[in-house]
Protein backbone atom coordinates (compact mmCIF):
# COMPACT_ATOMS: atom_id res chain seq x y z
CA UNK A 1 0.00 0.00 0.00
CA UNK A 2 1.61 3.38 -0.92
CA UNK A 3 1.20 6.29 1.57
CA UNK A 4 -0.59 9.04 2.02
CA UNK A 5 0.80 12.59 0.73
CA UNK A 6 -0.19 15.10 3.08
CA UNK A 7 -0.09 18.69 1.58
CA UNK A 8 -0.42 21.68 4.23
CA UNK A 9 -1.00 25.29 2.35
CA UNK A 10 -1.67 28.40 4.10
CA UNK A 11 -1.58 32.10 2.93
CA UNK A 12 -0.48 35.33 4.78
CA UNK A 13 -0.32 39.00 4.53
CA UNK A 14 3.00 40.71 4.91
CA UNK A 15 4.02 43.75 6.84
CA UNK A 16 3.92 45.47 3.72
CA UNK A 17 0.60 44.68 2.73
CA UNK A 18 1.88 41.92 -0.06
CA UNK A 19 1.11 38.70 0.16
CA UNK A 20 3.11 34.58 0.60
CA UNK A 21 1.99 31.48 0.57
CA UNK A 22 3.48 28.47 1.31
CA UNK A 23 3.22 24.63 0.89
CA UNK A 24 4.65 21.68 3.26
CA UNK A 25 4.10 17.90 2.00
CA UNK A 26 5.22 15.53 4.03
CA UNK A 27 4.58 11.53 3.25
CA UNK A 28 2.67 9.12 6.10
CA UNK A 29 5.02 8.14 8.52
CA UNK A 30 8.24 9.97 7.05
CA UNK A 31 9.93 13.01 8.56
CA UNK A 32 10.94 14.48 5.55
CA UNK A 33 9.38 17.30 4.04
CA UNK A 34 9.23 19.08 0.82
CA UNK A 35 8.70 23.38 1.41
CA UNK A 36 7.75 25.66 -1.61
CA UNK A 37 7.29 29.19 -0.71
CA UNK A 38 5.98 32.35 -2.98
CA UNK A 39 5.52 35.79 -2.52
CA UNK A 40 3.30 38.26 -4.55
CA UNK A 41 2.64 41.63 -4.49
CA UNK A 42 -0.65 41.91 -5.31
CA UNK A 43 -4.28 40.28 -5.34
CA UNK A 44 -6.51 38.80 -2.89
CA UNK A 45 -6.14 36.51 0.51
CA UNK A 46 -8.19 33.89 -0.81
CA UNK A 47 -6.80 33.65 -4.49
CA UNK A 48 -3.10 32.84 -3.04
CA UNK A 49 -4.50 30.05 -0.69
CA UNK A 50 -5.90 28.67 -3.75
CA UNK A 51 -2.88 28.93 -5.84
CA UNK A 52 -1.01 27.34 -2.44
CA UNK A 53 -3.28 24.25 -3.24
CA UNK A 54 -3.06 24.44 -6.64
CA UNK A 55 1.08 24.43 -6.57
CA UNK A 56 0.53 21.60 -3.58
CA UNK A 57 -1.62 19.50 -5.62
CA UNK A 58 0.38 19.68 -8.98
CA UNK A 59 3.99 18.79 -7.07
CA UNK A 60 1.61 15.58 -5.37
CA UNK A 61 0.80 14.54 -8.94
CA UNK A 62 4.77 14.79 -9.60
CA UNK A 63 5.43 12.66 -7.00
CA UNK A 64 3.08 10.46 -8.19
CA UNK A 65 0.63 10.27 -5.40
CA UNK A 66 -2.15 8.52 -5.30
CA UNK A 67 -4.09 9.73 -2.09
CA UNK A 68 -3.55 13.06 -0.48
CA UNK A 69 -5.11 14.94 1.99
CA UNK A 70 -5.07 18.89 1.85
CA UNK A 71 -4.88 21.17 4.62
CA UNK A 72 -5.70 24.26 4.60
CA UNK A 73 -6.06 26.76 7.52
CA UNK A 74 -8.61 29.15 5.58
CA UNK A 75 -11.87 27.83 6.21
CA UNK A 76 -13.50 29.60 3.64
CA UNK A 77 -11.32 27.69 0.72
CA UNK A 78 -12.66 24.22 2.38
CA UNK A 79 -16.05 25.62 3.21
CA UNK A 80 -15.81 25.50 -1.27
CA UNK A 81 -14.52 22.64 -1.69
CA UNK A 82 -16.90 20.82 0.51
CA UNK A 83 -19.00 22.32 -1.08
CA UNK A 84 -21.32 24.13 1.76
CA UNK A 85 -20.48 27.52 0.16
CA UNK A 86 -20.33 28.73 -3.48
CA UNK A 87 -16.76 30.16 -4.50
CA UNK A 88 -16.74 33.73 -5.38
CA UNK A 89 -17.02 34.68 -9.52
CA UNK A 90 -13.45 36.09 -9.29
CA UNK A 91 -11.57 32.42 -7.67
CA UNK A 92 -13.81 30.78 -9.84
CA UNK A 93 -11.32 29.47 -12.20
CA UNK A 94 -8.64 28.33 -8.92
CA UNK A 95 -11.31 26.75 -7.45
CA UNK A 96 -12.19 24.52 -10.79
CA UNK A 97 -8.12 23.52 -11.43
CA UNK A 98 -8.60 22.81 -7.09
CA UNK A 99 -11.28 20.53 -8.21
CA UNK A 100 -9.98 19.21 -11.79
CA UNK A 101 -6.87 18.17 -9.58
CA UNK A 102 -8.49 16.46 -7.00
CA UNK A 103 -9.92 14.18 -9.61
CA UNK A 104 -6.63 13.18 -10.94
CA UNK A 105 -6.16 11.38 -7.60
CA UNK A 106 -7.67 8.09 -6.27
CA UNK A 107 -8.44 9.82 -2.86
CA UNK A 108 -8.44 13.36 -2.35
CA UNK A 109 -9.86 14.85 1.12
CA UNK A 110 -9.67 18.65 2.34
CA UNK A 111 -9.97 19.19 6.14
CA UNK A 112 -9.09 22.73 7.87
CA UNK A 113 -6.05 22.60 9.54
CA UNK A 114 -6.24 21.92 12.65
CA UNK A 115 -2.91 22.28 13.91
CA UNK A 116 -1.18 25.62 11.71
CA UNK A 117 1.36 26.04 14.27
CA UNK A 118 3.15 23.25 13.48
CA UNK A 119 4.26 24.56 10.26
CA UNK A 120 3.88 28.43 10.87
CA UNK A 121 7.58 29.12 11.28
CA UNK A 122 7.89 27.92 7.41
CA UNK A 123 4.79 30.42 6.50
CA UNK A 124 6.42 33.25 8.63
CA UNK A 125 9.43 32.93 6.13
CA UNK A 126 7.45 32.60 3.23
CA UNK A 127 6.32 35.97 4.61
CA UNK A 128 9.67 37.55 4.78
CA UNK A 129 10.30 36.60 1.08
CA UNK A 130 11.27 39.78 -1.20
CA UNK A 131 8.57 40.44 -3.27
CA UNK A 132 7.83 37.68 -6.46
CA UNK A 133 10.56 35.66 -4.68
CA UNK A 134 10.48 31.85 -4.84
CA UNK A 135 11.63 29.27 -2.66
CA UNK A 136 12.09 25.26 -3.02
CA UNK A 137 13.72 23.12 -0.46
CA UNK A 138 13.97 19.79 -1.72
CA UNK A 139 14.01 16.71 0.75
CA UNK A 140 14.57 13.08 -0.28
CA UNK A 141 10.64 12.58 -1.00
CA UNK A 142 11.24 10.00 -3.32
CA UNK A 143 12.62 7.20 -0.69
CA UNK A 144 9.10 7.35 0.60
CA UNK A 145 7.17 7.16 -2.58
CA UNK A 146 8.45 3.91 -3.92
Amino acid sequence: MRPVLHVAAAARTRADGSLASAVVLQWDGNGARRVMTRAQQKGQLIGVSYRAVVQGLMEARRLRARAVIIYVDDAQVVAHLHGTERPPVEILGLYLQVRALMNAFRSADVRLSAAPARHEPIFAAAAALPARGHAYADLPLWAAAS
